[in-house]
């Protein structure tokens, strides 16, 4: 009795955040959409602890523990160390099978779920091997794993047809590698309200957050895009009444994606197992990036940014790009608007607006995509920043989101994903609250010598034309073959991202004289150089970085600086590059001409000293 007591004013308490927020109603469901496939439309939700975790009896004996305390008196409640989820040895890969119920494509299907989490860890997996402790993949009749390592043989259920999807599958890997639900996260109020009402009460337990001391955050932000957080509909009485709703509305259609383990997602695994341990070197990744733990020489970037500090976006030639946004409005669209986008392409578009300066944007015109409970196939993203990492709004559906989005700092990002059905896209217009500070150059004037002498007096305007970049794309494929460590999965190709240069806007100097007379003066008058631009090659000391500078002589003043960069070598087994219009033959990962010394590339063999020859 107690203990429903406390459920009941749980309930209420976290009802009436709801209520004062917003009126439950917007809530309703979009009669367009289609249900969004997960594991809860093939499990039986009345077998499984939060809807597909199976439990060892003594972690369901801990978890009942743990619920009891945390709804008792905060005088009496016990903190148990011991955590119901263990990690697994990240010294050794991980070993698993298959046992005959797995078909062959739904084999492979796992395997790519398994190197998903894979390259982005510091763990391995290895099909098969002598350890006692192992995964085994079976057909259990529905989809559902144990929470981290529970000793010996443990099934992960993985039932054809039904939870053959690589994100269902990633979903179930993510519990067995000690992951929980991220809608049990004990700051769940603080990001969704759950609505009991439309919960059995029989399955209110699969709501209950998990205590701090089990799931631990390691600091990290509340993921709406997780791939293992819960759509807005499961376990529903009502199936056209959410029974999650995020209290920034913009996530409602985030929730439930069932695609791929999100940045975060990767993130929360490297932090448990301690993977960024691995880097010793210190590396200033942009936009929420850190040292890849499979290659300390890069970063990881959140989804939309590549290069090796995470300071490009990912594009193609039809669209996509950095757009220095000014006070007059400008236009971004998918390709073939108002005609239906092509299938399979990404379009990001990385909105920059002056120091201190705020973006904005607003969808405008007809707005239309595939229409499901979750958007995660085909639909626009938007991140308004400052913190990249966890996964933005994404909105999919023929409603036009009527809210203008205002970024949180200077940057903002817009990702358009067209995985499945085609269809319209969207137009939207984007502007700044502020204008670009206007610069000042010495004026070019010739000096007077006498009162009585007037020389014709002569003004510089500089003005900054705003400019849309559209950046090709540059193939960046490493021929031959390319392992990171010994338990890399068969099949994995290794290509490095495609290289890409940031716009900019175009500054201009504009000469004119009141008299209409010409400078004969001419000396090396010019502005300051431009950032370097990053470099043409991501490895083998191969690359050239540059940067330029307008003058009011071309002839007289350099330009232009070019140096050479990216010196760490490039995977093992890389013979040649082809990128940005430049072919490099490599010679032990490194441009013919340098010599590899440990993972660099250097001017002598074995890194000697030049005055020691």
């Amino acid at each position: 009795m107690v203990l429903l007591t406390q459920i009941f004013r749980e309930v209420l308490q976290n009802d009436a955040i709801l209520l004062a927020y917003d009126d439950a109603t917007h809530y309703k469901h979009n009669q367009e959409s289609k249900p969004h496939h997960d594991e809860l439309r093939v499990n039986n939700p009345d077998e499984y602890y939060q809807g597909d975790v199976d439990l060892t009896k003594w972690q369901a004996l801990k978890l009942q523990t743990q619920i009891l305390d945390s709804l008792g008196d905060e005088s009496t409640t016990k903190r148990h160390k011991r955590k119901i989820g263990k990690r697994w040895d990240k010294r050794k890969p991980i070993i698993y099978d298959f046992a005959d119920s797995i078909p062959a494509e739904t084999r492979d299907k796992i395997k790519q779920a398994l190197n998903i989490w894979q390259k982005g860890t510091c763990l391995r997996f290895k099909e098969g091997g002598p350890d006692v402790d192992r995964l085994e993949f079976f057909d259990g009749g529905g989809c559902s794993s144990f929470v981290g390592k529970t000793g010996g043989t443990q099934g992960i259920s993985i039932s054809t047809p039904g939870c053959d999807q690589v994100g269902i599958i990633a979903h179930e890997i993510g519990h067995a590698l000690a992951l929980f639900h991220e809608q049990a996260r004990p700051d769940q109020l603080e990001n969704i309200a759950i609505h009991y009402q439309n919960i059995p009460v029989s399955r209110w337990n699969n709501f209950h957050p998990v205590t701090d001391n089990q799931a631990a955050t390691f600091g990290l932000p509340y993921d709406t895009g997780s791939v293992m957080h819960y759509g807005a509909y499961g376990f529903s009485s009502d199936p056209y009444r959410p029974t999650i709703s995020t209290i920034d509305r913009n996530f409602q259609t985030t929730i439930g994606q069932r695609t791929e383990p999100s940045f975060l997602d990767i993130q929360s695994i490297n932090e448990a197992y301690k993977c960024r341990e691995n880097c010793k070197n210190s590396l200033s990744c942009l936009h929420g990036g850190y040292p890849h733990p499979n290659n300390c020489y890069t970063c990881l970037c959140p989804a939309g940014f590549q290069g090796q500090f995470c300071e490009l976006v990912v594009t193609n030639t039809l669209c996509g790009g950095i757009i220095t946004a000014s006070t007059t409005p400008t236009h971004i669209q998918t390709p073939n608007y108002p005609n239906p986008f092509p299938h399979g392409q990404a379009c990001i578009w990385l909105l920059q607006a002056p120091p201190t300066g705020h973006l904005f944007l607003q969808f405008i015109d007809n707005f239309h995509y595939q229409c499901e409970d979750t958007c995660d196939k085909s639909f626009v993203e938007v991140k308004t920043g400052p913190d990249f990492r966890p996964t933005g709004y994404r909105f999919c559906c023929s409603v036009v989101p009527s809210q203008v989005f205002q970024s949180g700092e200077q940057e903002m990002l817009i990702m358009h994903f067209a995985n499945d059905q085609v269809s319209t896209g969207f137009r939207a217009k984007v502007w700044t609250d502020k204008e670009v500070v206007q610069p000042h150059l010495p004026s070019t004037a010739m000096p007077t010598t006498t009162d009585e002498l007037t020389t014709p007096s002569t003004t510089t305007i500089f003005y900054l034309t705003p400019t849309t970049t559209i950046l090709p794309v540059w193939p960046f494929t490493l021929f031959g073959t390319s392992s990171i460590s010994p338990f890399t999965l068969p099949g994995e190709a290794t290509t490095l991202s495609p290289f890409t240069t940031p716009g900019a806007g175009i500054l201009t100097a504009l000469v004119t004289s009141s008299a209409g007379s010409s400078i004969t003066d001419q000396k090396c008058i010019c502005q300051g150089w431009t950032e370097w631009s990053a470099c043409s090659q991501m490895c083998g000391g191969c690359g050239k970085r540059s940067r330029k500078r307008e003058c009011a002589s071309v002839e007289n003043c350099q330009v232009e600086e070019k140096r050479t960069c990216n010196f760490q070598a490039c995977p093992q087994g890389t013979n040649f590059l082809f990128n940005n219009s430049e072919f490099h033959i490599l010679w032990k990962s490194c441009c013919v001409g340098l010599f590899r010394s440990k993972d660099q590339c250097t001017a002598l063999e074995n890194g000697e000293n030049a005055f020691l020859r």
